[in-house]
């Protein structure tokens, strides 16, 4: 790879991680174009020959953020573990997302829910890539949990799908109640009765 192909990486690189951060925080609508620029440290000509909008920007940082997160959940999955207990290390490590915020400061919720509830209505391709995302998160809770009914650590009669809808659910609405709030309660409480229930 040249020089100016690793050169390039990395602006691109730093513009997303900017815009990350400030979407996290401060949200899509309320970071404007010129705070990205200012925090990733290039100019709007460097910018603008990367992504040719903030929404294109948008769609690439949720593309890196959730490959961030699925690189952790791969370190989980490659533990030895049985599947219902690979599902719960999954769950806590949520919980230990959220409690890294409130510890850092602020509760910020979920990366793909925030950008969901500002623009799943004003933009169809931000829509498009959450629900992506979503959908793989509920069908690896349903993959875990088919893995689970066949190692007879779950009932049989629990169906994998709507179970896994139903703990993506639960999650989210425990991740937006804690950040109502500021305080990391609800989702504890929300993994604590979905560990019970899928031993039970």
């Amino acid at each position: 790879m040249s020089k100016h192909s690793n050169k390039a990486i990395t602006t691109r690189l730093k513009i997303v991680r900017a815009a990350a951060n400030l979407f996290f925080v401060y949200g899509y609508t309320a970071t404007g174009l010129d705070r990205i620029i200012k925090e990733a440290g290039i100019t709007k000509g460097n910018f603008y020959y990367y992504f040719k909008s903030k929404e294109v920007l948008a769609i690439e940082v949720l593309t890196w953020h959730f490959e961030q997160t699925s690189l952790q959940v791969q370190g989980i999955l490659q533990q030895e573990e049985t599947p219902l207990k690979t599902l719960f290390l999954v769950f806590d490590s949520i919980v230990a997302r959220e409690q890294k915020q409130y510890d850092e400061g602020d509760i910020c919720g979920c990366f793909y829910g925030n950008l969901t509830l500002e623009m799943s209505i004003s933009s169809k391709d931000v829509r498009h890539k959450v629900h992506e995302i979503f959908t793989s998160y509920q069908q690896l809770f349903s993959q875990l949990l088919f893995k689970a009914k066949q190692q007879q650590e779950v009932l049989d009669t629990i169906n994998c799908d709507e179970t896994a809808e139903l703990i993506l659910s639960m999650v989210e609405g425990a991740l937006i109640l804690d950040k109502a709030k500021q305080q990391p309660t609800a989702l504890p409480k929300a993994i604590k009765f979905l560990k019970t229930y899928l031993k039970s």
